[in-house]
């Protein structure tokens, strides 16, 4: 398929890959017939298409032929839908193997074929609905979380592409390597991390470059998300007068961490930032070393975001739950664009690698592009949870516990009215007739 003018993706279904041999593809349309006595003909109602079906024969040959069949076999058992990667349409979500068989030839030495039919499914519908949005938005997020994840770990593979040790984009494969061994130690010093709990694996191999490398960027992701896990729990528990962090506060804390770590790469190349310069680095060779901290960080720091607003949004201000809100949706757009300038530039050189760049940066950036309107989604559930805002006035002169004693009959509840009063600059003195925002219960 070498000669095909389209750029063929490599086939795969729940993330085993094989070899197309043929592919034959149906869809139809689901119509229900009204007959009409005295009537030529029937009225015809479009209820939508039957789903795709997509009948692949796939081919396994060579030495070890017979690992790599067993592999795709157990994919094919396990229950569910997955996502089947088209050579041609790329990637096809909720499709289901409905059937298959295989067989083996004796004119055919170390080949099988396997004939696998996939159904495309609805999506799946809860069984039950649950009558809190917020618990469905939460689910929803996750599952999109872990979505852009696996998109984003497709990003950077397709960017860590060489031949011969060279790549056509970044240059020497040695120093992409070295520039990714640098910024894995960094970010293990940011965070006050041991080499022990976190090591480098491996040394750098033309043969084994990509595999390696991205294994290591894969542990990499894993220690910026624990990092900025234990920053919230840190920044939670720091003792100050009021018994700990605000919620807002704790955010702008953690995103401060992040902001610090996803600037490691440029500050690793200029010895800005107290760390110490690499040398021997050029900004090309640390360009996908640096897309991937970045992926790394937006995940982090969106995780971070989803439990803070889970375990503690009820004690957050509309406010500052759209203050979250915009930085979440803020660092996706951020992404987006770097995702769509390192496309934007292999287009430009003439990679050979831009047409797959080109389809794993447009699958992240989608992937991305629901993440935001998720999260956007959730903060949004969150806010409708609340009691409607109204606005009360101040019968006498007092402090903001003497108010909430009186509205709510809850001391407790001072430091909400705190939050939702911006204008107020004293609390400890309330002049009598002052406008005051307050939840209606």
């Amino acid at each position: 398929m070498s000669a095909w003018h389209t750029v063929l993706q490599d086939a795969s279904y729940k993330g085993v890959g094989f070899d197309i041999e043929s592919v034959d593809e149906s869809n139809g349309k689901a119509l229900a017939e009204h007959a009409r006595a005295f009537v030529q003909g029937v009225d015809l109602e479009d209820m939508g298409t039957t789903g795709r079906q997509v009948q692949i024969r796939a081919v396994f040959w060579g030495k070890g032929y017979a690992g790599r069949l067993k592999k795709l076999l157990d994919a094919l058992e396990e229950p569910g839908a997955g996502v089947l990667v088209h050579p041609v349409w790329g990637r096809m979500q909720n499709m289901i193997a409905a059937s298959w068989s295989y067989r083996h030839e004796a004119d055919n030495v170390d080949y099988a074929a396997v004939d696998i039919t996939f159904r495309e499914a609805a999506e799946a519908q809860e069984i039950f609905v649950f009558e809190n949005s917020f618990l469905v938005e939460m689910e929803a997020l996750i599952a999109e979380i872990d979505a852009y994840k696996e998109a984003a770990f497709g990003f950077i593979d397709t960017l860590l592409a060489v031949d011969a040790g060279v790549s056509d984009l970044w240059g020497s494969a040695l120093g992409i390597w070295s520039a990714g061994a640098g910024v894995f130690g960094a970010v293990r010093r940011l965070f006050d991390f041991n080499e022990v709990g976190w090591p480098w694996s491996g040394s750098y191999s033309a043969d084994t470059f990509r595999q390696s490398l991205g294994a290591n960027l894969g542990t990499m992701a894993d220690m910026v998300s624990d990092g900025l896990k234990n920053e919230a729990a840190l920044s939670a528990n720091i003792d100050t007068a009021q018994g700990g962090l605000a919620a807002r506060q704790l955010f702008d804390e953690v995103s401060a961490k992040a902001a610090e770590c996803a600037a490691l790469g440029g500050d690793l190349l200029s010895g800005k930032g107290g760390v110490t310069q690499l040398q021997k680095i050029t900004a090309n060779q640390m360009r996908p070393i640096d897309a991937a901290l970045r992926a790394s960080v937006c995940l982090g720091l969106v995780a971070v975001a989803v439990d803070l607003v889970e375990t503690r949004g009820g004690e957050m201000s509309a406010a500052e739950l759209m203050h979250v809100n915009r930085q979440i949706r803020a660092r996706i757009q951020a992404e987006i664009d770097l995702m769509r300038a390192i496309q934007a530039d292999a287009t430009a050189a003439g990679s050979l690698s831009a047409d797959a760049l080109y389809s794993s940066a447009h699958t992240a950036g989608e992937a991305l592009r629901r993440l935001a309107a998720r999260f956007n989604r959730l903060i949004v559930a969150e806010i409708n949870q609340k009691p409607p805002l109204v606005v009360r006035i101040a019968q006498f002169d007092c402090t903001v516990h003497q108010l909430a004693h009186e509205f709510y009959g809850d001391l407790g509840r001072a430091d909400e009215l705190v939050k939702l009063n911006p204008h107020i600059k004293h609390p400890a003195f309330i002049a009598r007739g002052e406008l005051v925002n307050s939840y209606a219960k």
